[in-house]
């Protein structure tokens, strides 16, 4: 994502120099020897015989080297597919294309959100980038002048290796300060993907080794602590610089999206995971908290998310997003309707949140859910009158004979049609006017067509053409 602490304007060109920085990704970065045995070991274990290898685009292009290493040492006992493209996002884990495969397991290289996968096994191989452990001591020197001072250290999965490496020159300088762990696939992280260390308080500072991006902002507004500390070991000179109120100035940023959400009349819940656990559940708490409002919800799976494709759907107030925390698509200014993360929506729906600027931002919604950190009981209908922001107008007054149903009857509502007669109104007849209804099959209402031969060379010059 975009820097989340800068301006919103620069979502393109940061987009555009951290994939040019992917770009760059060497083999040894993400591929060696000890990785090589790491997967034997757990495709062993695990007695895998499909397995799917899950490569960014950046790293395709070793996707031979590792399928060859992985097949010489398992001597073709393991039938390996490559997935060149992913349903939603290259840092989470698709089940949905490993299934196709019929793949019993997955290994995941590159980046990841270590979201819960539900169905299938997964191995992640991460990203082994360097770190300048003479200038990261040097900054922590500078920062915390006290060597007895109390501090926890976090990072980016691509620095793991390098942080856990300079574990103990950081406990050396100071005795005091501790190093978060990533959960294990059958541990229970105790926020997010981190297992905390028991030293660390809210009143400990805390150090982040990474990128100022997602996984950041995710970690810092996740995990309490007094102060926040980034270190960019990317950078040319790296320095270790605070963090102010990261995630109240981002939900003053996003405070519009949310006014037209509690304008909205019509709301499209997007699904853009379909292998994150909760992922229906939130999605049903949604159309419950929409519903008691009296907003018609429609849910919609496209895919990856873009501009053109909800651009279809324009009959809608606006969207809200479902999916990984690290999806940053809901901050973009080009959609054509506000598109929320499922906070924001939480926010605008659920009366119960009165002072939301009070609390943490989260971009996980597994938080909202119920045992979540942030989950608040679905809240009465207030009384008084609620003018919008936007329009001026009075909004979200109910009569008691208008007042939506909650005994999970269907979408079918009863009105009168003129002269007494009665009519069923459905949610899907808002789009019943649309010229174009989407890609059809017309099973046997179209002669079959002859297969002919298409031209073949350059486009400058064809082979057929003279």
């Amino acid at each position: 994502m975009a820097s989340l602490f800068s301006s919103s304007d620069n979502i393109i060109e940061n987009d555009t120099r951290s994939a040019g920085t992917d770009d760059r990704i060497a083999l040894e970065d993400i591929w060696n020897e000890h990785q090589l045995e790491r997967c034997m070991r757990w495709l062993l274990d695990k007695k895998l015989e499909r397995v799917a290898l899950q490569l960014p685009d950046a790293a395709l292009c070793h996707s031979v080297r590792i399928v060859n290493d992985l097949q010489t040492l398992s001597n073709g006992t393991v039938l390996l597919f490559v997935l060149g493209d992913t349903s939603y996002g290259s840092c989470c884990v698709d089940e949905i294309a490993a299934s196709h495969a019929n793949a019993d397991g997955i290994i995941h290289f590159g980046h990841a959100c270590l979201s819960k996968a539900v169905r299938i096994p997964t191995l992640y191989v991460f990203y082994q980038r360097p770190v300048s452990g003479e200038r990261l001591l040097l900054e922590l020197q500078a920062v915390f002048e006290n060597q007895h001072a109390r501090f926890t250290c976090f990072y980016d999965v691509s620095y793991q290796h390098a942080v856990i490496g300079l574990k103990q020159r950081i406990v050396d300088h100071f005795p005091n300060a501790t190093v978060g762990t990533l959960a294990e696939s059958h541990e229970k992280p105790d926020v997010l993907c981190w297992k905390l260390p028991g030293a660390h308080t809210t009143a400990c500072p805390a150090v982040y080794v990474g990128h100022d991006n997602l996984s950041f902002f995710n970690t810092c507004v996740a995990i309490a602590a007094s102060q926040w500390y980034l270190f960019d070991a990317s950078a040319t000179e790296p320095v270790l610089r605070q963090v102010q109120n990261a995630e109240g100035a981002w939900l003053r940023r996003r405070s519009y999206a949310v006014e037209r959400c509690k304008d909205a009349t019509t709301l499209g819940i997007v699904v853009g995971t379909l292998s994150i656990a909760g992922y229906l559940d939130v999605v049903q708490r949604l159309q419950r908290l929409a519903k008691a409002r009296g907003v018609r919800t429609y849910i919609i799976s496209v895919g990856k998310v873009n501009v053109a494709k909800l651009a279809n759907f324009a009959d809608l107030d606006c969207f809200v997003l479902v999916g990984c925390p690290e999806n940053d698509t809901f901050a973009s200014r080009d959609f054509y309707r506000p598109l929320l993360s499922v906070y924001e929506a939480e926010i605008a729906l659920n009366t119960a949140w009165q002072s939301p600027a009070s609390v943490k931002y989260t971009t996980n919604f597994s938080d909202l859910l119920p045992n979540g950190r942030l989950h608040r009981a679905e809240g009465p209908l207030s009384q008084e009158p609620d003018v919008s922001l936007i329009t001026g107008k009075i909004r979200n007054v109910l009569r008691k004979e208008d007042a939506p149903s909650t005994d999970g009857s269907t979408s079918l509502e009863v009105v009168l049609k003129g002269k007494n007669e009665v009519a069923h109104v459905s949610s899907a007849d808002v789009f019943a006017g649309h010229s174009w209804q989407g890609l059809e099959q017309r099973l046997g209402q179209d002669a079959p067509a002859l297969i002919e031969a298409g031209r073949s060379g350059l486009p400058i010059k064809y082979h057929d053409v003279s």
